[in-house]
């Protein structure tokens, strides 16, 4: 069968591109579609690895679901995350009602931010977890013998078979972030009190989502593997497929929360943002197929590996920024250097095995 061009993965792209900057324009001229520019880029920037990560899930499911993903899951991505999401936790941290907190949104930005950025440590909360669980799920895997940061992978992997090291680590972590937690924390030009059950809560959640989620794509797994169930195929494969759909959403939504954060750096407008910000989303798709056809993961044998440990680095980040706020390009930084210094090194791998091969 006969590759596509690259050009074609991205089709869908430049139409969201395009439709987006018209509407843009037409909303707000020239620099709205350049607001919404700069925040395609920091998109882009922050979730690189989201897209090694989403095409390695997604080159062990079927097509449909990967048609669904690129789909259904840029609309859960453009209007749920970046849109519907801000809008909620609005509606949550204030006795408003769900109108009146899309109206706050729309008409009043400047202090719609305001309570955005006074529930920033449990938006980071939250999220920083549940990255952290994915990244210690890869680094104490007892079953993978491929290392690329040689000294560390080798020794986690060593030691998680002595028992559930992750949770261990975790447990001391949420501990001591806890305890440590200040009564009162600077957001942007505010002093917000804190209670720590504001950030204990939201870490808990992080965690108990990721082992659900760990837990029924196991299940369905086994029915796959054990076959039972086979007399109802079909269930099980929808099953499957919505779960590691749901897996796949939720990585989402964590990575794009500092992106959605960060956004109000640029503009407070909930407009510019989701679209700005869809545009980015929509490229991380694209990128995501491009690398699943055309197996870019496994040929470059690090990838998966730099992805993961450029997640581990932005849960670090988030977890930071409960207390304290980091520079947008120090997060960025965190994001894009250990997946490019895996790139990098599996091509140096690659023409290893090029040159012990032809010898």
């Amino acid at each position: 069968m006969e590759q596509k061009p690259m050009i074609r993965y991205f089709y869908g792209f430049f139409g969201v591109w395009i439709a987006a900057s018209i509407i843009l324009y037409l909303y707000g001229g020239l620099f709205a579609v350049y607001q919404g520019t700069v925040l395609s880029v920091l998109e882009l920037s922050l979730s690189f690895d989201n897209a090694v990560i989403n095409a390695t899930i997604l080159a062990t499911m079927a097509v449909v679901w990967r048609k669904r993903f690129l789909i259904w899951g840029m609309l859960i991505a453009v209007f749920g995350v970046r849109f519907v999401f801000p809008i909620l936790i609005v509606y949550f941290s204030t006795p408003m009602g769900l109108v009146d907190s899309f109206n706050l949104a729309i008409t009043n930005p400047d202090e719609y931010e305001k309570i955005i950025e006074s529930s920033h440590h449990v938006i980071m909360s939250f999220g920083g977890m549940f990255l952290l669980m994915l990244f210690l799920k890869f680094i104490f895997d007892e079953k993978k013998d491929l290392h690329w940061i040689q000294a560390i992978e080798a020794f986690a992997v060593k030691i998680s078979k002595r028992g559930d090291v992750k949770m261990i680590f975790i447990l001391f972590m949420m501990l001591g972030i806890t305890y440590m937690a200040p009564a009162e924390v600077v957001m942007g030009d505010m002093m917000v009190q804190v209670d720590k059950i504001e950030i204990l809560a939201p870490m808990l959640i992080g965690m108990i989502m990721f082992y659900l989620i760990e837990f029924f794509k196991g299940f369905m797994e086994t029915k796959e593997e054990t076959g039972e169930g086979s007399s109802d195929s079909k269930v099980t494969e929808l099953s499957g497929g919505f779960i590691s759909f749901i897996y796949l959403e939720t990585i989402d939504m964590s990575f794009s929360l500092d992106g959605v954060l960060g956004a109000f750096a640029v503009t407070q407008n909930i407009v510019i943002i989701m679209l700005g910000l869809g545009i980015g989303a929509m490229a991380v798709r694209s990128l995501t197929i491009y690398m699943v056809e055309r197996d870019v993961v496994a040929k470059y044998i690090y990838l998966e590996h730099g992805a993961m440990w450029s997640i581990g680095l932005l849960a670090l980040t988030m977890i930071v920024q409960i207390f304290y706020h980091l520079p947008a390009m120090l997060v960025t930084t965190f994001a894009i250097v250990p997946i490019s210094l895996a790139f990098i090194h599996s091509i140096y791998k690659n023409r290893e095995f090029l040159l012990d091969s032809e010898q």
